[in-house]
């Protein structure tokens, strides 16, 4: 990830920190909200190459398996 603006100005540690805090403390708008959750719709990366998103049915057997397979990859 790169710590550069739109501009590229590097941002330093200290600037992350405040906007994280900022951002984290402030009480948005439903509007605000709204527009936050759709820029987060972005193609998830593997790498360099985007990655492709499935949905699919399991059994509900599958579920610990799939958290300890996540868990030992150090994925949600």
């Amino acid at each position: 990830m790169s710590n550069e603006t739109k501009t590229n100005r590097t941002l330093t540690g200290d600037e992350i920190e405040s906007v994280a805090a900022d951002f984290e403390n402030r009480d948005f708008t439903p509007n605000e909200l709204t527009k936050i959750k759709r820029t987060r719709r972005r193609s998830p990366r593997i790498g360099e190459a985007r990655a492709e998103v499935y949905t699919f049915r399991a059994p509900p057997s599958y579920k610990s398996r799939i958290k300890q397979r996540a868990a030992s990859d150090d994925k949600t």
